[in-house]
C-alpha cells in the first residue's frame, strides 16, 4: 500500500470511510422507487433490477472497509427479498448483476444456497453457447455479468464458468473496442458502418459514453479481483485495462469530473458523478495494486476524488448521477438513484484502501 504521509492532502483514510457510511446509510434509508423514462413512461424498479442490484457491490465494499455488520445485514436483507434469485429474462447480463452480491455474501457466509440461482443461470447459456457479442451487446453488461461468472468460478473450483466467460468477454470486447480511439461504444448503434448510419455527436464526433466507458473500466477490475494469478489470460485483461486507462485520463476535465460525452464534453457540460466514480475507482485501484504507474496517475486521482466528494450532499445522498440512458444526457446535482451510490462507494473502497 502506499503511504499515507506521501499522499496529497485530498486523501484521508477517515474522511473515506465517513463519506462511505453517509453515502451507504442515505441510499438504503432511500431506495430509488421508479423514474421516469424518457419517453414519459414510469419504470418501477424490482429488487433484481440492475439499477438497484449495482447498489450491492457498493454495500458489500462499505462492510469490508467499516467491518460493521449492518452492512453486511442490508446485504442479506436485500438477497432474501429476492428469494436469492437472478431477474426474470434469460441471458440477459442485467438480470445477472445480482449474482455479484450472492456470490459475495456466499464467499463471507459458505451456504451453499446462494450460488444456486447464478449456477442455474450460467449453465443455460452454456448449455447453449452464444457468440460474446450477442449475450453481451452492449458495453454496460461487461460490468453486470462477467465478474460474476470470474467468482463463481474461484468460488467452486468448476472452470467451465470462467472459461465461458473468458471466450465470451474476448468475443464482445473485439465487438465493442474502437482502435482509433481505444474506448468503447456502447452499442452497435454508435460503432462506425462504413455508409454513415452511426449516430454521432453534434460536433461529428464518434458517440463514446462516459458511464459506459465507466463500466468497462470498474468491470476489468471485478474481473481480475476474481481471476487465478497464474491464468493464462490475466496480463491480456490487464494490457486491455491500462491501454484505456491512458485513453480515458486524457479526456477529464480540469474540474476532475468526466463528462457523460467523452469526445463532445460541451454537449452536457454538468458533473456526472456515476462515469467519475467508476474511473476512480479503475485509477485507485490499478494504483492499489501496481498495474497504474503513480506518478502518472496519481494526478488525475486526486482530481476525481476531490470532485467526487462534492457530489456528497450533506445529507449522504449522491448527486449528479446520470439517470437510467444508453448514451450521453444531461445530470443535475439533485440527480440521484441506488447505482450511482454503489459506483462511488466501490472507488471510495479503493481511495480507502490507498490510504491505509
Amino acid at each position: 500500500m502506499t503511504e499515507q504521509k506521501t499522499l496529497p492532502a485530498v486523501f484521508d483514510h477517515a474522511e473515506a470511510v465517513k463519506l462511505m457510511r453517509m453515502v451507504c446509510d442515505w441510499q438504503l434509508a432511500n431506495p430509488t422507487k421508479s423514474w421516469i423514462r424518457r419517453s414519459g413512461a414510469t419504470r418501477v424498479l424490482k429488487g433484481t433490477d440492475w439499477e438497484r442490484a449495482v447498489m450491492y457491490p457498493g454495500v458489500m465494499a462499505t462492510w469490508r472497509a467499516t467491518d460493521d455488520s449492518q452492512y453486511l445485514n442490508a446485504a442479506i436483507k436485500w438477497a432474501k427479498s429476492n428469494k436469492w434469485d437472478v431477474g426474470p429474462e434469460d441471458r440477459f447480463a442485467d438480470d445477472h448483476c445480482c449474482c455479484q452480491t450472492y456470490l459475495e455474501l456466499y464467499q463471507a457466509m459458505k451456504e451453499d444456497f446462494m450460488t444456486e440461482s447464478s449456477k442455474a443461470a450460467f449453465d443455460l447459456m452454456m448449455n447453449d453457447p452464444k457468440p460474446g457479442r450477442e449475450d453481451w451487446w452492449w458495453c454496460d453488461s461487461l460490468f453486470m455479468a462477467p465478474p460474476a461468472f470470474a467468482m463463481l468460478t474461484e468460488m467452486t473450483g468448476d472452470q467451465k464458468y470462467l472459461e465461458a466467460m473468458n471466450t465470451m468477454w474476448w468475443d464482445s470486447i473485439e465487438y465493442l473496442f474502437d482502435p482509433e480511439t481505444d474506448l468503447f461504444f456502447r452499442d452497435k448503434r454508435y460503432i462506425p458502418d462504413g455508409q454513415g448510419s452511426e449516430l454521432r455527436e453534434e460536433n461529428g464526433e464518434k458517440v463514446f459514453w462516459g458511464r459506459g466507458n465507466g463500466w468497462v473500466v470498474s468491470a476489468i477490475c471485478r474481473v481480475v479481483d476474481h481471476l487465478p494469478e497464474d491464468y493464462a489470460d490475466r496480463q491480456k485483461y490487464l494490457d486491455l485495462f491500462t491501454k484505456l486507462m491512458a485513453a480515458v485520463v486524457k479526456l477529464q476535465g480540469e474540474d476532475g469530473f468526466w463528462r457523460a460525452s467523452m469526445l463532445d464534453p460541451q454537449s452536457f457540460p454538468a458533473p456526472e458523478s456515476s462515469a467519475t466514480s467508476l474511473f476512480a475507482h479503475g485509477l485507485a485501484w490499478g494504483i492499489n495494486h501496481g498495474v497504474l504507474d503513480r506518478d502518472v496517475y496519481m494526478p488525475a486521482l486526486e482530481k476525481a476524488w476531490a470532485a467526487l466528494k462534492t457530489c456528497v450532499h450533506d445529507d449522504g445522498m449522491m448527486g449528479w448521477v446520470q439517470l437510467p440512458a444508453f448514451n450521453p444526457r444531461e445530470t443535475k446535482k439533485e440527480h440521484n438513484i441506488d447505482y450511482g451510490a454503489g459506483a462511488f462507494l466501490l472507488a471510495a473502497e479503493e481511495v480507502a484502501r490507498l490510504c491505509a
